[in-house]
Formats: structure tokens, C-alpha cells, sequence
């Protein structure tokens, strides 16, 4: 089932949907990034592997791959999602 996540912290205008993509393509995860107005990025995830969600958001926060990152993810939200993966950046 696909899965929204909610990031919290240094999340936008530092290149976190390009982040979040590039940690997609490393776990082979599709889905969708866009900047809400509350500060914070939501990313859509078309994934029933909840041990790579759960992966996935772990690298978001601990960078293993040295990506570049201007940001800091303090805080994800993760909760089950059921509409259409769509966003302002697709990966």
C-alpha cells in the first residue's frame, strides 16, 4: 500500500525533493516530492515493502550515501496513503 511521509525540519529550498529522489532511486522506490505550505515536504511513496520504507526514511535522516544536503530532516510522519502518487517532483 502506498505511504505518505511528512518531513519536518530544514525541508525546503535546500534541494530535499532532489534528495528524496536520489535515495528513491537508490531503494528503487517511485513517488512524488512537493513543498507544503506549512514548511514541510511531502513524499508520496508507491511501496507495499514497508522494511524498505522503513530503510528509505532512515537514510533520509543519516545521509550513509554522503548525498548532497543543505537541509536536516529532524522528523518523519509516515501513515498509510490511498490516492494517486502525484507531486510537484516525480521520481
Amino acid at each position: 500500500m502506498p505511504v505518505r511521509l511528512n518531513l519536518h525540519g530544514m525541508v525546503q529550498g535546500v534541494c530535499c525533493r532532489y534528495y528524496c529522489s536520489l535515495y528513491a532511486q537508490y531503494f528503487q522506490i517511485h513517488g512524488a516530492a512537493s513543498n507544503l505550505f506549512d514548511g514541510t515536504v511531502e513524499v508520496l511513496l508507491d511501496c507495499d515493502d514497508s522494511q524498505r520504507i522503513n530503510q528509505y526514511c532512515l537514510a533520509l535522516q543519516t545521509n550513509p550515501q554522503n548525498y548532497m544536503f543543505y537541509g536536516k530532516i529532524n522528523h518523519i510522519d509516515k501513515q498509510k496513503y490511498s490516492g494517486t502518487i502525484s507531486g510537484d517532483y516525480q521520481f
